[in-house]
C-alpha cells in the first residue's frame, strides 16, 4: 500500500435494525458500509480490511479481534462486508471500532483514525448463537406456517415481533437455539420472522389521528386505519444517505437538488428537500434489487430519477417511500393513543434533542434547562444529536420527537382523513407538503414557527426548500415500506 499512510476513510456504520439492549451477551455479526479514498481518489480493487474492538476511543483495552476480511471488493470507493466479532461481545458497554487496511495480500496493514463508536447493540445484526436467550414467548405471538427448510441457525426472542395473530395455544417455550426440522412449532408464517434490517413492523388498526391537547387548530382528532408497514428504526443518516447517493449519482443518472449534509456519518442527513427524499427513496429501492415506488408516468414504467415533478405513486410496490402523514402519525405514537408525545405527556432533555421552556411550559417540560438541549449545543450551526441516542419509542423507533424535521409524503390540508380514513394519503394537490416531528431548535409550543415535536403537531413547507432565513440545517426524513 504505497499510499496507504495518506488515507482517507470516510467509513461508517450502515445502521439498520436496532433491537432492545439485552444483559444476556449476543453472538453477533453486523454489516459495515463504507467509502475508501486513496491519494484523493475513490479506491479500486481488492483490499484486506483489518477490524479490532477497543474499550475505548483511544487507547485501551482490546475487546474483540482483530479479523481481517480478505479480499473485499472496493468499486468507486465503496465497499459493504460483515464483520463478525464472536460471541459475548457486546455486553452492554459502549465498544470503538478500529480499522486498518491493506493492499490484499501485501499484509502490510496501515490504521485509519479515528475509531468508531459502537453502541452495546449493533444495529445490523445477526444471531449467531443465541444458547444463553431463555424465555417465553406466547402463542399470540406465533401464527401462520414455517418451512423446515427456513429454519437455520437460529433466532433471537428479539426478532419475533410483539403483536401478531394467535394460534389459540396456551403457550410456547423457547430456550436455547431452534434445531431439527421445525417440529412442535406450528402455524408460524416465515414472514412474520422477515422484519427488514433496520425496520420495525408498524401493526395495522385503527388509530385517533391528531389531539386537541395544546391547541393544535389543524389537527381535528380524527378516527383513522392504516395497513402494517415497515418503518426505519432511524432517521436515515449521513452515511446510508451518501452510500446510495454516491451509487445513484455515479451509476444510475440520478440528479438531486442537493448533495446532503450531516454533523457526522452517524448523524441525520440534513439539507434534503422533498423531492430529493422521494428519488432518494427510488434509488434506495433499485439499489437493494426492490421495485421503485414513485414514476413520471401513470403506467409505471420510467422510474423518477430526475427534476422535481409530482410522481405517480405504485402503492402496491415493495421498494422504499416516504411514509404518508397518517403512517408517520401511528409510527411516532407507539400504541399510546392522545399523548403529547411519543412516550407519554412530558418531555425532557433526557428524552429528546428539542428546546426547552420550562418557564412557560412547566407543567409538561420537564427541562431541566431552558434553551436548547445542553448535551449538543454547540458555538457551530449543527446541534443535532446521533441517530438512535435517545431511548425509542413502543414501536422501537428513535427521534420520532426532535432532532431532526421529517418529510412525509402527503400535500398539507385539512381535515385529516382524505381522501378515505382508510389509509388516507392526503390532498391531491396543494402548494407546500407535510413536515413532522419537530428539530432540535423546536419548543413545545405548538405555534412554535420551528414546529413542536409534538406527536400530533403538522408544518407545511415548500417541497424545493431546505431553508429558513437562509439557515440550512433542518430537513431529514426515514422511509417505509410495505407489509
Amino acid at each position: 500500500m504505497k499510499h496507504m499512510s495518506r488515507l482517507a476513510a470516510a467509513l461508517a456504520l450502515l445502521l439498520t435494525v436496532s433491537l432492545t439492549p439485552s444483559a444476556l451477551a449476543q453472538g453477533t455479526a453486523f454489516q459495515y458500509q463504507g467509502q475508501l479514498i486513496c491519494s484523493g481518489a475513490p479506491a479500486n480493487g481488492s483490499y484486506d480490511i483489518q477490524f479490532t474492538l477497543y474499550a475505548t476511543n483511544m487507547t485501551g483495552v482490546t475487546v474483540a479481534g482483530p479479523v481481517t476480511n480478505s479480499a473485499t471488493a472496493v468499486s468507486n470507493g465503496l465497499f459493504s462486508t460483515t464483520i463478525d466479532l464472536g460471541p459475548g461481545v457486546f455486553t452492554g458497554s459502549n465498544c470503538w471500532l478500529e480499522i486498518a487496511v491493506s493492499t490484499n495480500g501485501a499484509n502490510a496493514f496501515s490504521t485509519l483514525a479515528p475509531r468508531q463508536k459502537i453502541m452495546p447493540v449493533p444495529f445490523a445484526i445477526f444471531a449467531n448463537t443465541a444458547s444463553n436467550l431463555v424465555g417465553t414467548v406466547s402463542a399470540s405471538q406465533l401464527s401462520g406456517g414455517i418451512p423446515a427448510t427456513n429454519i437455520i441457525g437460529t433466532i433471537p426472542l428479539a426478532q419475533l415481533p410483539a403483536t401478531v395473530i394467535t394460534n389459540g395455544a396456551s403457550g410456547v417455550n423457547i430456550s436455547g437455539t431452534f434445531t431439527g426440522d421445525g417440529t412442535g412449532l406450528t402455524n408460524v408464517n416465515a414472514t412474520t420472522l422477515a422484519i427488514p434490517l433496520g425496520m420495525a413492523l408498524i401493526p395495522a388498526g385503527a388509530f385517533t389521528m391528531g389531539d386537541n391537547l395544546d391547541g393544535e387548530s389543524d389537527a381535528i382528532p380524527t378516527n383513522v386505519y392504516v395497513s402494517a408497514f415497515y418503518m426505519d428504526v432511524n432517521l436515515v443518516s449521513y452515511s446510508l444517505w451518501l452510500s446510495v447517493y454516491y451509487w445513484a449519482t455515479s451509476q444510475e443518472g440520478y440528479g438531486f437538488d442537493n448533495a446532503g449534509l450531516g454533523r457526522a456519518v452517524n448523524y441525520p442527513v440534513i439539507n434534503v428537500d422533498w423531492y430529493d427524499c422521494v428519488k432518494w427513496c427510488n434509488a434506495r429501492s433499485q439499489h437493494t434489487g426492490l421495485t421503485p415506488v414513485y414514476y413520471m408516468d401513470a403506467g409505471f414504467t420510467q422510474v423518477y430519477t430526475n427534476g422535481d415533478v409530482t410522481p405517480y405513486v405504485n402503492w402496491s410496490a415493495n421498494g422504499y417511500r416516504l411514509p404518508t402523514e397518517a403512517e408517520w402519525e401511528k409510527a411516532a405514537r407507539g400504541e399510546l393513543s392522545g399523548q403529547r408525545f411519543p412516550w407519554g405527556n412530558y418531555i425532557s432533555e433526557s428524552l429528546a434533542n428539542y428546546y426547552g421552556n420550562t418557564t412557560v411550559f412547566s407543567s409538561y417540560d420537564l427541562g431541566p434547562y431552558n434553551g436548547f438541549n445542553t448535551n449538543f449545543s454547540t458555538a457551530g450551526s449543527y446541534v443535532s444529536s446521533p441517530v438512535g441516542y435517545f431511548a425509542p419509542n413502543g414501536y422501537g423507533l428513535y427521534d420520532m420527537a426532535g432532532n431532526e424535521m421529517e418529510w412525509c409524503w402527503d400535500w398539507y390540508g385539512t381535515p385529516y382523513g382524505q381522501p378515505t380514513t382508510n389509509n388516507p394519503t392526503g390532498p391531491a394537490s396543494g402548494s407546500e407538503r407535510v413536515f413532522r416531528g419537530g428539530f432540535w431548535a423546536s419548543g413545545v409550543d405548538t405555534q412554535n414557527i420551528y414546529n413542536s415535536p409534538h406527536s400530533a403537531n403538522r408544518y407545511e413547507w415548500n417541497p424545493s426548500s431546505i431553508n429558513y432565513s437562509g439557515q440550512e440545517w433542518w430537513s431529514g426524513f426515514r422511509c417505509m415500506r410495505g407489509h
